[in-house]
Order: C-alpha cells, then sequence, then structure tokens
C-alpha cells in the first residue's frame, strides 16, 4: 500500500479553472443565492459565494458561460450535492465543493 500523500489529487476528472458567474437555488429551502463558478469537472464543479450550504444540501446550479466573440453559449445547468464548504475570506466568502448528481 502507498503511503498517504496530501498533495496527491484523488479527484476522477480533470478540473477546468474557470470564472462564470453561478446562480444556486437551494431545493431544501427553495432560497437563490449567487456567486462565482471557480472549477468546473466532469464530476463536481467549485463556487465561491457568501452562501453557506449545509453538508449534503441539494441544489440546482446554473453557470452563465461568458460569450466568445459575437457567439453566445447555452448555460450549464446541474444539480449538485454539496460536499464540503470553506472559508476563503473570514465571515464573507466560501468555497462550495460539490459533485454533480444530474445534468
Amino acid at each position: 500500500m502507498k503511503p498517504f500523500d496530501a498533495h496527491h489529487e484523488r479527484r476522477g476528472g480533470k478540473r477546468l479553472r474557470m470564472g462564470c458567474r453561478a446562480k444556486m437555488k437551494s431545493r431544501h429551502t427553495g432560497e437563490t443565492h449567487y456567486g462565482e463558478c471557480v472549477d468546473l469537472s466532469v464530476d463536481g464543479l467549485a463556487v465561491r459565494s457568501a452562501f453557506v450550504p449545509q453538508f449534503g444540501e441539494i441544489l440546482e446550479v446554473t453557470i452563465i458561460v461568458p460569450p466568445v466573440g459575437a457567439v453566445y453559449s447555452k448555460p450549464f445547468e446541474a444539480v449538485v450535492e454539496v460536499r464540503r464548504c470553506n472559508e476563503v475570506e473570514r465571515g464573507k466568502l466560501y468555497e462550495i465543493g460539490a459533485k454533480i448528481i444530474k445534468r
């Protein structure tokens, strides 16, 4: 068995750096929150926001993809399950890591 390496990437999919607006709607409370999608992969995403969800909370996420030149893209929509929420800026900004469960 290999020794544990804290720096080893344990995620299955390659992550793409983003910087796109994101809208999150909680299926639990019905509330809508906004943030910035900072990375996206085949099986998950990370969003930075002032919103602090519960572990395991189900969110409907819409990521607004910026246009390329004059060509607009359809927003990316997914249902996700919150797996982590880390404080980035004390009391103001949090990074939500979520697993995509439905696209």
